[in-house]
Parts: structure tokens; C-alpha cells; sequence
């Protein structure tokens, strides 16, 4: 299911962003669902709450990591009893765990307790009582009331999740791009077709955009989990030479005037430097230790391939989909404007 939910936003980005022909402006039916699917993207990926569940309070204790986790409960309210002493409000709450939810005991003031009146639904800040042998939970605040969508909560990573959600999405363009400059390049030298240069050199040149923006994501997320941006990590070194390799690629297109031999030369630099490419991202990475998730000592293979529970969640999946979907539809997009761009650049020289 989790790859069915995948490939229908690859797929369906895919065949928009191929339903005309480069050249060809995108009509306004296509550009809304263009804007409105990368709306809808940003607003899933940073709006929603996260919550996790009361296991994952009890794991981030016993980590030694953040003791408070926000866990998305059902209160009930006839079980609320009140310690006349302490003035702590105890209530029996049930989360929302896939499979079997949980249900545990948790304290909170009593100021807390009044504000959870008449709230059926809640994200509490909880912790697990490490004075109590019985799972006894403590809440420290409320961070919403009757919320109608949240995100899973990640133990390793928590809030730095959200980064995902446009970090591998921009790997995946950056590598598209790459793909489709490699096609364009063999349509120029089958057909001489100047036209498939400019299709090549544009899909190149996005590629490399999004493969730096994916750079500076990664980059940002390794200084939150790693400790700092950089670490010549196996992941950052392999985009790192990537970038260079396409770097040389524009150099050699300015350092040739004749607009036939650059486009011969530039094909065939494309063509060749697709197969190290999928060697330093998908191959390279896997095989050799390192940070970064999937790397040769990790038993996780990334967010993207990985089967184990938390990454099967369907709500995390379709905003994947979705992220998947739209930024196809925004390099298809961004790589029209640039194709009638330089051709009429050319036609203009001519």
C-alpha cells in the first residue's frame, strides 16, 4: 500500500507534466493544479500538529531524549477523579496508536483538567512518571483541542521531520531531470534538432537547482541530527561531486561558440554522466557506512524504502504522494518557461 500511494503521485506528476510538449505553454487548468497540489504540500508538511503516542513517551525516557512527547488521546471523562490534597485531576485516556491504541492513566492540574472540559480529543504534552511502577502519565500542557489531522511524531527525529517532506522529493526532481536530459541528449544526436539541446541544457540545469536545494535541506537537517551541516557523510560527499560534475557540464557549454558542436559535445556529456550519477546516489550511499538513513551500517532502508511501522503511516505516505506529485509538476512547469525562453533567446540571435 505504502508504494501504491507513492508511485500514484510520481505517476500522475509524470504524466502532467509530459501531457505537452516542451515547448508548449501550460494551460490554466494545469497551472492551478500545479499551484494548488504545492499549497496543499507546504500546508500539510508544516501546518498539522505532531503526536505520537504514549509508547513513544515511554521510549523517549528511556532514551534519555526529550521526556515531553505530544501524544493525540481520547479523554474520558467519566473516569476524572480529583486529589482533594494535591489538586491534581487524574483521568483514563486512550491514544491513537495504529493497531491496538493504549490506554494509561494520566495526571494533570487541575487548571489543565478544566480546560480539557467538554474536549473529547486533545495533543498533550505528556511524560512518563518514573516515580509510579504502574504507567502512570503526566500532562504538562495541551497543545490543541479536537485537532482533525496530525502528523505521526518521529522519536529520532520529532518537528525535524517535516523536512522529509520536501528534502526527498527534491532529490527525486533533481534526478528526473538529470534522466530527461539524457533522453533529449540522444534526441539531438539521432535528429540534430538544435531544439533538443536547448531541452537538454534546460532539464540540466534544473536538475542541478533542485539537486542544490536538496543539498541545503540535507544540509540543515544534518546540522540539527548530526551536530553540523556538513560531515562528508557518503550522502553529502556522492551530491557533492554530483554538483561538480554538472558544474563541468556548463562550463564546457561556455567554453564553445559553434552551437553544433557545443550541442554534440553537451549530448554526449549527458548521455555519459547519467550512469555515475545513479551510481553516487542511489548505489554509493547504500554501500558505505554512514549518518545519513539507508546508509550501508543502517538497518532502515530510508523513509522512502523502508517497511518497519513508523514510516507505514498513511497520512505520512500520501503527503509523500503529494510532495512527489506536485514538485514533478513544478519542474515540468519551470522547464517550459525555460525552454520558450532560450528559444526565443535563439531565434532572437539568428
Amino acid at each position: 500500500m505504502k508504494f501504491l500511494i507513492q508511485f500514484s503521485g510520481v505517476a500522475l506528476g509524470l504524466y502532467l507534466g509530459l501531457y505537452l510538449a516542451p515547448n508548449k505553454p501550460r494551460p490554466a487548468w494545469w497551472r492551478w493544479i500545479a499551484i494548488l497540489s504545492v499549497s496543499l504540500t507546504v500546508f500539510l508538511g508544516l501546518a498539522p500538529r505532531t503526536a505520537g503516542n504514549f509508547s513513544d513517551a515511554v521510549l523517549m525516557r528511556r532514551a534519555g531524549m526529550m521526556p515531553k512527547v505530544p501524544v493525540k488521546v481520547q479523554i474520558q471523562h467519566e473516569t476524572k477523579t480529583i486529589d482533594a490534597a494535591s489538586k491534581y485531576a487524574t483521568f483514563q485516556m486512550t491514544d491513537f496508536s495504529e493497531g491496538a491504541p493504549v490506554q494509561a492513566t494520566v495526571r494533570c492540574s487541575e487548571i489543565l483538567a478544566n480546560q480539557l472540559t467538554g474536549v473529547e480529543r486533545a495533543i498533550l504534552l505528556v511524560e512518563r512518571d518514573s516515580t509510579a511502577n504502574d504507567g502512570v502519565f503526566i500532562a504538562q500542557e495541551c497543545i490543541a483541542t479536537n485537532p482533525l489531522l496530525t502528523l505521526p511524531f518521529i522519536p529520532q527525529l520529532q518537528e525535524r521531520a517535516r523536512n522529509l517532506y520536501f528534502h526527498v522529493p527534491m532529490s527525486w526532481v533533481g534526478m528526473l531531470a538529470y534522466i530527461l536530459a539524457m533522453f533529449y541528449g540522444f534526441r539531438y544526436l539521432k535528429t540534430r534538432a538544435l531544439h533538443y539541446d536547448i531541452y537538454a541544457a534546460a532539464a540540466a540545469g534544473l536538475g542541478t537547482l533542485f539537486t542544490f536545494l536538496a543539498t541545503v535541506t540535507g544540509a540543515i537537517w544534518a546540522k540539527f541530527d548530526w551536530g553540523s551541516f556538513w560531515n562528508w557523510d557518503p550522502r553529502q560527499t556522492s551530491i557533492f561531486i554530483l554538483l561538480l560534475m554538472y558544474g563541468a557540464y556548463f562550463a564546457l557549454r561556455q567554453a564553445i561558440d559553434n552551437d553544433e558542436r557545443r550541442a554534440r559535445l553537451s549530448a554526449v556529456y549527458v548521455i555519459f554522466a547519467v550512469i555515475p550519477a545513479v551510481f553516487l546516489i542511489y548505489i554509493m550511499p547504500r554501500i558505505l557506512d554512514g549518518l545519513h538513513p539507508g546508509a550501508g551500517n543502517d538497518a532502515s532502508a530510508g523513509p522512502i524504502l523502508s517497511t518497519k511501522k513508523e514510516e507505514l503511516n498513511i497520512i505520512k505516505q500520501v503527503i509523500f504522494s503529494l510532495a512527489f506529485g506536485s514538485f514533478t509538476m513544478i519542474f515540468f512547469w519551470m522547464h517550459s518557461l525555460q525552454v520558450r525562453i532560450q528559444s526565443l533567446v535563439r531565434a532572437k540571435q539568428e
